[in-house]
């Protein structure tokens, strides 16, 4: 069966950070005095035309929700526009649209470096720990705030749970997934210049069996607001590289599958390839790998077969094959086969692999003949395996030790694709669940017409995939506490091994 080639979010986007520099020369647009109601019109409907000639979803006959959700979506933002009055109430407005399509792969960002919305607080944050919402972060000057532990209950009557979606949740979209909340659920308490919600008067807490009302009163973020946030996080982006332990066992550490040929993450992932290469006898004998994943948000799927193939080897992988993508359809549209000619461009002018470069001259052409044809896709299917091919033959398992993929909530887009892989092969997931991603793929950045922020939109959409829409990846063994406590999770892992 045909192999599709998913480079995901992270190897198409090499035009952005030339964007992003252009942005920083110039004068800096985010402060310049503007009618910001008619900005919001001018970059919803820019969204929404860009999505019509160019989102595979638009004319998905097995998603007949998403144009009325794109429709819905321009609705709300018009009608926000009528009371608008400052950046605020346009970027908020414009992530509500962006994340009313509940898809990881449609993103948006301002194209100004560096620029942020000034921030306020109550003198303390909330993070989930499980499915409560605990004081993690508090001033502790201020002893009119609820003691760390926590646990909220509710804000002016809203319960605590449904204050998160109104809050975060409608903005950031998805908020049905654990990893949602793990990434963002500090900003159930933080303001950030968004007029479509208000800032809490009262919330209850639960502390030591007993419940208390405490009053808030909002300021001014402390200067360390950045630092606070990521302790709270617990997140970790480890070092690309292979680490080989006392007992024998041995750690890859993969924190990006970033798959632009021109980047300092495509050169460590191959060196740390060509490790794997030579540490080969040696990781087949370990007692355990670990595959680590952690800061993990995709890029192209290339490098997990890979390591694969290093790994099991060839014949393992073909006698143990992931569950098969029926086809791909690609949406044939003149920004979709500019984006991926222009990645084409960048692969052959850097002398990028082989198997890449045919990939893309593939969907060009693919795309330009549907569209010359009048067809909205180009269909790429799986070649079909002869009838009489019976299942492929026994193959030795190399791998002496067990191989662990430790996964938290970062992981999406290739990097599922890698867990699909590494778990169909034998890996047994350990960590957290992951995010998630729909069938939609492969995004290229298009700006909106203001030019103040860019979008991310998807170019093909899968078809048949086992792993369903939006549905994450769940470990075998949960590791709880710190993510980013590297000995605590070797412990921890360390103590799964067989007697």
């Amino acid at each position: 069966m045909k192999r599709f080639l998913a480079t995901g979010a992270a190897c198409l986007a090499m035009a952005s950070a030339a964007q992003a520099q252009e942005a920083s020369d110039a004068a800096k647009p985010m402060d310049q005095p503007r009618d910001w109601s008619a900005t919001l019109v001018q970059d919803a409907t820019g969204l929404y035309d860009i999505m019509i000639d160019s989102h595979p979803g638009t004319y998905d006959p097995l998603n007949p929700a998403f144009r009325p959700r794109l429709e819905e979506g321009l609705t709300v933002a018009l009608e926000r526009a009528r009371t608008t009055t400052d950046a605020g109430g346009w970027w908020w407005a414009m992530r509500a649209y962006v994340a009313s399509f509940e898809d990881g792969h449609v993103g948006i960002n301002v194209t100004q470096p560096n620029y942020g919305f000034a921030t306020r607080w109550p003198g303390f944050l909330t993070v989930y720990r499980g499915a409560d919402q605990v004081v993690a972060d508090r001033d502790e000057a201020d002893a009119a705030t609820p003691p760390l532990g926590a646990k909220l209950i509710d804000c002016d009557g809203v319960a605590a749970e449904a204050l998160a979606e109104q809050r975060i949740g409608q903005f950031r979209g998805r908020w049905f997934l654990e990893a949602q909340r793990v990434l963002f659920g500090e900003w159930q308490f933080l303001s950030a210049q968004n007029p479509w919600i208000s800032e809490m008067r009262q919330c209850r807490f639960e502390a030591d069996g007993a419940t208390r009302t405490y009053a808030l009163s909002w300021r001014a973020t402390p200067d360390d607001l950045g630092a606070r946030r990521a302790k709270l996080a617990q997140r970790a982006w480890p070092d690309f590289g292979l680490k080989h332990f006392d007992d024998g066992g041995m750690w890859i550490s993969t924190p990006s599958f970033n798959g632009d040929p021109s980047s300092e993450t495509h050169a460590e992932l191959t060196a740390l390839i060509a490790d794997m290469k030579t540490k080969q006898e040696a990781l087949r004998a370990a007692p355990y790998v670990v595959l680590d994943l952690r800061g993990n948000g995709g890029g192209s799927s290339h490098w997990s077969q890979l390591m694969a193939q290093i790994l099991w080897g060839d014949d393992w992988m073909i006698a143990h094959p992931e569950p098969a993508i029926e086809a791909v359809e690609w949406r044939a549209s003149d920004g979709n086969i500019a984006q991926i000619s222009d990645f084409l461009g960048q692969l052959r002018a850097s002398n990028g692999s082989p198997e890449y470069i045919t990939w893309a001259e593939t969907a060009v052409n693919g795309m330009k003949t549907a569209q010359a044809a009048g067809q909205t896709y180009w269909r790429s299917a799986n070649d079909e395996a002869p009838e009489d091919a019976g299942p492929p033959p026994p193959a030795p398992q190399l791998m002496a030790g067990r191989v662990y993929v430790l996964t938290d909530s970062s992981c999406g887009s290739a990097c599922l694709d890698a867990v699909d892989l590494w778990k169909t092969a034998g890996a047994v997931q350990v960590g957290r669940e992951t995010s998630a991603d729909t069938v939609y793929m492969e995004i290229r950045n298009p700006t909106l017409p203001s030019g103040l922020a860019q979008i991310a939109v998807p170019m093909k959409v899968y078809r048949g995939r086992a792993r369903g829409n939006n549905e994450p990846q769940r470990p075998q063994y949960v590791i709880e506490g710190d993510m980013s406590d590297d000995a605590g999770l070797l412990a921890s892992i360390r103590r799964l091994q067989p007697n």
